[in-house]
């Protein structure tokens, strides 16, 4: 018998580029399509992160509050609108004693002879100090405008807020407010009232948040920290004119 002439078939050990070549194709499509999958799903959850615009916090003494993320110098318009109004009813707002008690407001002392109530001068700390404020002078000039008998309990001061404009904002961490107001002095016993425009335009900028009291913080501490933890001072008060 003849041998057969075919050649005997080989086990092939290793593949040839003709069959590596399509696997390499089906590894990279399938490594793409997860890439693009992960690429999504990372996507979906920054969307998640940068739409969260307020959360919940607690506090050490289990105060809950909600909070947003905004800004270092960002404020909340009506937060602006209150310092203002904190101002001025701090700075007009007098009945003859000190706050919280019933002792009888004898001022406080801002040199050259001149006194102006305390509500005033703890209110003055709202306005912008140093060599680029106006704080000494503001004292001068409220306290030329303040009667010697509001120290004896004879007169007493109120301001009524007719107007109070919504900020606008001039700078990044600046703004100006308009405000339409009358102060009303009472004279005791039976004297003459005295109604007084007060039509002023307020420019405030934005400041570091002092931090919070410690838990033995003298009264004045602690009554600075209200007046100062809106992070804002005022920077100038002009003339307003309504229109």
């Amino acid at each position: 018998m003849f041998k057969s002439l075919d050649k005997p078939k080989q086990n092939r050990i290793f593949l040839e580029s003709k069959d590596i070549l399509p696997l390499c194709f089906v590894a990279l499509t399938a490594f793409t399509s997860l890439t693009f999958l992960f690429t999504l799903f990372v996507s979906f959850k920054v969307s998640q992160l940068a739409a969260r615009k307020t959360t919940f916090v607690q506090m050490v003494n289990g105060q809950t509050m909600v909070v947003s993320e905004q800004d270092y110098l960002y404020r909340q318009p009506e937060v602006v609108k209150e310092v203002v109004r904190q101002w001025a009813d701090l700075t007009f707002n007098w009945d003859g004693v000190i706050p919280g008690t019933k002792e009888l407001d004898k001022g406080r002392d801002v040199g050259k002879g001149k006194r102006v109530t305390t509500n005033t001068y703890f209110a003055s700390f709202l306005i912008e100090s140093g060599p680029q404020g106006f704080r000494g002078a503001a004292l001068q000039a409220l306290a030329d405008i303040t009667p010697s008998r509001v120290f004896s309990g004879q007169v007493r001061s109120k301001i009524i807020i007719s107007y109070l404009s919504a900020p606008r904002q001039t700078r990044i961490g600046e703004w100006e407010i308009d405000m339409v107001a009358t102060r009303v002095l009472v004279s005791l016993p039976g004297g003459v009232d005295e109604e007084i425009p007060f039509n002023r335009t307020f420019t405030l900028k934005a400041v570091d948040i002092p931090s919070p009291p410690a838990a033995d913080a003298s009264a004045l501490e602690q009554q600075l920290y209200q007046i100062r933890k809106a992070g804002l001072e005022i920077t100038k008060i002009t003339e307003f004119t309504p229109n």
